[in-house]
């Protein structure tokens, strides 16, 4: 399985809805190629339209190796082929989306504090995904974490750790010296004026 991309970039509802949503992830996954990986996380699109989302991303990754996450929705991963499913806290248990995920998908999950990284390391997962470490606007309503939750959590799971929570490319550096694998991003791509700028960026600070 190549390894684990240090950059992940997450599609929202309001992006997959967009009937030119494919023209706009083009450039980004021509940016990040196999450093890259989008997860499609889209609690309010259908089923059909996240797998016919999934099934076009994957098309256009596959010259790049761009990796392609679907969150929650483990039956749509693997119906479309994606490199990898995403687990809420919500979620299905890590061994049952294990179960139907088998070998071939990557395995991640969520969580909010360093202390639910303990005990993880022989769970099933690939990865975690720690937040929100700064304040951001997407959860204006959860208390920032801090970036010494960073280091906790890695020691705590010995896992890959990938911080996400108003990272921006100044505050990588000091999400890596905390033992961070990389970094989830949002608004940092986004709200940007030029999104596949803004993911040079974040790779040419991820090193």
């Amino acid at each position: 399985m190549p390894r684990l991309p240090r950059l992940h970039v997450i599609v929202g509802d309001g992006i997959v809805a967009a009937e030119d949503y494919a023209e706009r992830l083009g450039p980004i996954v021509a940016a990040g190629g196999g450093s890259l990986a989008l997860h499609l996380r889209t609690p309010t699109t259908t089923a059909r339209r996240l797998f016919e989302a999934a099934r076009r991303l994957l098309k256009l990754s596959r010259e790049t190796g761009t990796l392609v996450v679907v969150n929650d929705r483990v039956d749509v991963a693997v119906a479309a082929g994606a490199g990898g499913v995403h687990l809420k806290e919500d979620s299905l248990p890590v061994a049952d989306a294990r179960r139907i995920a088998g070998e071939r998908l990557r395995v991640g999950r969520s969580i909010h504090s360093s202390q639910q990284a303990a005990g993880l390391r022989d769970s099933g997962l690939d990865y975690l995904v720690l937040g929100a470490v700064y304040p951001t606007r997407s959860h204006p309503d959860r208390p920032a974490l801090g970036i010494e939750a960073v280091a906790a959590a890695v020691a705590g799971s010995g896992l890959p750790v990938l911080a996400i929570g108003g990272i921006t490319p100044s505050e990588v550096p000091d999400v890596l010296a905390r033992g961070a694998h990389g970094v989830v991003v949002l608004s940092g791509v986004w709200r940007a004026k030029s999104p596949r700028k803004a993911v040079t960026r974040y790779l040419e600070a991820l090193g």
